[in-house]
């Protein structure tokens, strides 16, 4: 069943989170909504007992929303950045302890004699900004690391995070990080303090949070380390099969909190799901045969001239690792129980690649029954793709599956 329902458009972006307290402290620009996930939880039906699972966690959005449902939910991420940022926003904060850390801080940066931090020999770090601004975020990077209290260091080093772009000659733009030379650059002390008094705020006027057992954890979709049958659902959204390499649109975010090297950042791009391609295979997929529907493309594409040789490879590597993941949910996931993916389908040399419904028939040998699609927007394809073969819209779609 598809079924196409334009109250999904915006659910099925990070728009509305942009403005709710606690998810407004960081999301990911290729993420879903609070409500999305409100709407899942009432369509299947789970309660207080139920465990959901977001084997691709992002921002953590479905923790943050299951848990302020009273549901518990557990999240994996390949990125740190992802783990770090969904845990933060999970914690049960002091605000009494926040506020005094504030007070340090401030007399930290109105310091005009401290210490020039250490800052690791990441090129792209000295290329975007300005070195008094890289000097100061190392500055409160290093005096996060120092703190002994776990809420103390999610709360503020989120909060560093979180201006990063803000503060650089960068801007994220789809799957890249561009370079904006002639960009103004705000006080750094002003912005981050903007930042650290908005989340304080949010956390003054939220709800309490309850004692669910939501947490995120770094893991491998392909590879996910639960026992068989742990979960009543599973909400999430994969990487599209769209080129976008995370570990570079988030290069400065993960090079300042995580990353010490270069040879990390390399080691970390190669690892993750080959949706782009750089990535590069690390599990075989045994067992997996590829779908007619999907030869039938790869021939097609096969007598084109595409821009780059390696699209190829990814399309098929894709399919073979969302196969490996597909069979991962299947394992942990209760019988009887659902699981929804966020999907967009995508165009290479003309031709439309229909992800989701490959998927579905991927899924369909692994023991997971298509309930319906819901088409949540169509979108159109790039002005140089459409002056070449014209207009094909993609769909992107919610699609949830019932385990057999």
């Amino acid at each position: 069943m598809i079924e196409e329902k334009n109250k999904f458009h915006f659910l099925v972006t990070p728009y509305q989170n942009r403005t709710l307290p606690i998810y407004r402290w960081y999301h990911f620009n290729h993420s879903f909504s609070r409500d999305l996930v409100w709407y899942l939880i009432d369509n299947f039906n789970l309660g207080c007992e139920s465990v959901i699972l977001d084997p691709f966690c992002g921002s953590g959005t479905t923790l943050l929303a299951a848990k302020e449902r009273g549901i518990s939910a557990i999240g994996i991420d390949i990125l740190p950045l992802s783990v770090f940022i969904s845990n933060a926003k999970l914690q049960n904060y002091n605000i009494d302890k926040i506020k005094y850390k504030i007070e340090e801080l401030d007399k930290l940066l109105s310091n005009p004699d401290k210490t020039n931090p250490l800052i690791p020999e990441i090129k792209m770090l000295h290329k975007f900004f300005d070195p008094d601004v890289l000097s100061d975020i190392f500055v409160v990077k290093n005096w996060v690391q120092e703190m002994g209290d776990k809420e103390l260091k999610y709360f503020f080093l989120t909060a560093l995070l979180s201006i990063t772009e803000k503060v650089a000659f960068a801007r994220k733009d789809g799957g890249f990080l561009r370079i904006v030379t002639d960009k103004k650059i705000p006080d750094f002390k002003e912005i981050l303090f903007s930042k650290i008094n908005e989340m304080l705020s949010d956390i003054e006027h939220s709800n309490p949070q309850n004692n669910t057992k939501s947490r995120a954890q770094i893991g491998d979709a392909r590879e996910i380390h639960f026992p068989g049958e742990s979960f009543d659902a599973v909400i999430t959204s994969p990487p599209y099969l769209n080129r976008h390499d995370y570990t570079r649109v988030y290069i400065l975010e993960l090079a300042i909190g995580f990353l010490r090297s270069e040879r990390d950042i390399k080691r970390l791009r190669y690892k993750t799901l080959r949706s782009h391609v750089e990535a590069k295979e690390v599990f075989a997929a045994e067992g997996y045969e590829e779908p007619f529907k999907l030869k039938e493309i790869i021939e097609k594409l096969e007598e084109e001239t595409l821009p780059n040789k390696h699209v190829i490879p990814m399309i098929r590597g894709y399919f073979e690792d969302m196969y490996l993941v597909l069979k991962e949910v299947v394992r942990v996931l209760k019988p009887g129980c659902f699981a929804a993916f966020v999907i967009g389908d995508v165009r290479y040399g003309g031709s439309l690649v229909p992800v989701s419904d490959i998927l579905i028939e991927i899924a369909d040998s692994l023991g997971l029954t298509h309930q319906e699609t819901l088409v949540a927007r169509l979108r159109g394809n790039s002005p140089q793709q459409m002056s070449k073969f014209g207009k094909i819209s993609a769909k992107e779609s919610i699609v949830i599956w019932k385990k057999r």
